[in-house]
């Protein structure tokens, strides 16, 4: 019997790209970076992805991952890839081995056309690894709702994430400085220095908001599943679990749901 064959995962997000490599449905790594030149961008694929090439433009891969031969470009490595910023595939368009998954792939009904194909994806995985419903927060450049039942799109919603907030109020406003917040510990509620007060309020009216979407969610699924993923869902599942709330008791964290559903796109498409 032929061995499972290695093959390259890409999710290209607003503000990074996170890639992810399998043995067949086994999950080897992952690791992001930022969003890559496109003369990288095809110098990699030209490799066909090779470690050393990786190294050669000062890339870093995960230390886990040692030199495993898919990363020698003896062979091609295939590369199954979805974007919401679809520029960066177009930059990978002559790579002979790339497969493009869109919304039309997914197995869940009710999608509608401007649905973000990393919030389809990640709600997809979320649901064959943990069980329907789930809901998903995606604590990325946009905070996100996104939740499924039975393979069904629910809905969600859209709102600016916790780093996308505290860069506008900087970014928008003459006096208001550039904040970067402790992702371990809350800030004091009531603050007595500008950096903190700004830390202070986009911190606790956006976990009010998750805590809202998370009651009214158990409200209409009480067995359903809640799953924080993205960038900042380390730092608000933290929160959460400081605030005391009960409804941070049963959360689970993943990083890797969108991976988890581009594998079962493929697994669909290669049956």
């Amino acid at each position: 019997m032929k061995p499972p064959s290695h093959w390259l995962a890409l999710v290209v997000g607003n503000s990074r790209l996170h890639w992810g490599l399998f043995v067949g449905q086994q999950w080897l790594a992952g690791w992001h970076t930022a969003h890559l030149p496109a003369d990288q961008l095809q110098t990699l694929a030209a490799a066909h992805f090779s470690a050393q090439c990786w190294a050669d433009l000062g890339l870093d891969l995960p230390t886990s991952l040692g030199q495993r031969g898919w990363l020698e470009g003896q062979v091609p490595l295939p590369l199954w890839a979805a974007a919401v910023v679809p520029s960066v595939l177009h930059q990978l368009a002559s790579y002979p081995h790339l497969h493009v998954v869109d919304l039309g792939q997914v197995p869940l009904s009710g999608l509608y056309p401007t649905l973000g194909i990393d919030r389809a994806l990640a709600v997809l995985g979320a649901g064959a690894t943990y069980g329907w419903p789930s809901l998903v927060i995606d604590c990325g450049t946009a905070l996100t709702f996104t939740a499924a039942d039975q393979g069904g799109l629910v809905g969600g919603a859209i709102a600016p994430g916790l780093g996308l907030q505290l860069k506008t109020l900087n970014t928008f406003t003459d006096q208001l400085p550039k904040v970067v917040v402790d992702p371990e510990q809350l800030p004091h509620r009531w603050a007595l220095a500008t950096p903190d007060a700004m830390a202070s309020g986009v911190i606790y009216t956006l976990l009010a908001g998750v805590r809202d979407f998370i009651a009214d969610w158990q409200h209409y699924y009480p067995g359903g599943q809640v799953i924080v993923t993205g960038g900042d869902g380390a730092a608000i599942a933290t929160y959460l679990a400081q605030q005391k709330s009960p409804l941070s008791t049963h959360l689970i964290q993943d990083d890797n749901l969108a991976f988890w559903g581009l594998r079962l796109c493929r697994q669909h498409s290669t049956l």
